[in-house]
């Protein structure tokens, strides 16, 4: 084996060492006093909150006009009128650390959400009322 050979090996080796750090970096996983995991990223914890009144298993990623604001849509329960899930949203925002800044009233649509992540990221949610 040359020594070219060994040092495409290594860097093989290290480029997959990398990859593996960026892709399992994202999930901050932290243990209980009782043993079990818990999430830690702001946005999977209010994800799990919106849950109780939202369609799905998650939000869905919406292309945004501006490339730094994260955009996350969801469909609205038709159990839930928009003034709950407005006020239900908003205390929610509050309680996980987010920034709330407005909230739009998009006609024939539903609700706009503009806030701030708790690390200080722009981020709209946009709730679509299903039953309008």
């Amino acid at each position: 084996m040359k020594w070219s050979e060994i040092g495409l090996i290594l860097l093989a080796l290290a480029a997959v060492a990398g990859l593996f750090s960026v892709v399992s970096g994202g999930q901050q996983i932290v243990a209980n006093e009782d043993g079990t995991f818990s999430e830690t990223d702001p946005l999977l914890l209010i994800e799990h909150d919106f849950a109780e009144i939202c369609f799905g298993s998650g939000f869905r990623d919406v292309p945004s006009a501006s490339a730094d604001t994260i955009v996350k849509s969801m469909d609205l329960l038709n159990t839930v009128s928009v003034h709950q899930a407005n006020l239900y949203m908003t205390r929610t925002l509050r309680s996980r650390g987010f920034d709330h800044v407005v909230t739009y009233l998009v006609p024939n649509r539903g609700l706009s959400f503009v806030c701030h992540t708790p690390d200080g990221e722009p981020l709209r949610f946009e709730l679509n009322d299903t039953g309008m």
